[in-house]
């Protein structure tokens, strides 16, 4: 049975959103248009009560980000993905709408580098402040400042 939210997705954005699966119980879409992120979480936010996940995948040069929502009542779950290029790794932050993202964002910001526009308190959430880079990128590079953080011998 087709997923209300997956149609009203669908009827809002038209051809910004391809539907790789809608069973109603685990749904899958992929939004094309980073911009329309937020209005999306607004819409995903009147039939699913939180986002209990959010995932990154460095596809070089595209990252895509992986949202999970779930309805507490009938235990749906919806998957959306939105890709980003990698020279402008920036996307609307919806903690106003889900705040259960704060967490999951910084996570994200922290080890592959996403900036989410608007994220109240976009900080690192593991590694120190001065860490440099974002260690699950591809184009992270282990140094010497890596290898000894720990004070530990590290072989990488």
């Amino acid at each position: 049975m087709p997923s209300k939210v997956v149609d009203a997705l669908k009827d809002s954005f038209k051809d910004n959103v391809t539907v790789l699966s809608d069973n109603g119980v685990e749904d899958v879409i992929v939004l094309s248009d980073k911009k329309l992120l937020k209005e999306a979480a607004k819409l995903i936010k009147k039939i699913h009560d939180i986002v209990f996940l959010i995932t990154v995948v460095d596809r070089n040069p595209t990252f895509e980000i992986g949202y999970v929502f779930s309805n507490y009542v009938d235990k749906s779950i919806l998957n959306l993905r939105v890709n980003i290029m990698q020279d402008d790794l920036s996307i609307d932050s919806i903690t106003s709408v889900f705040p259960s993202a704060d967490w999951e964002e910084r996570e994200a910001y922290d080890m592959f580098g996403i900036k989410f526009n608007g994220h109240p308190s976009l900080k690192r959430i593991l590694l120190p402040e001065d860490w440099p880079g974002h260690p699950l990128r591809k184009d992270f590079k282990v140094t010497d400042d890596v290898r000894n953080w720990t004070g530990l011998d590290l072989k990488f």
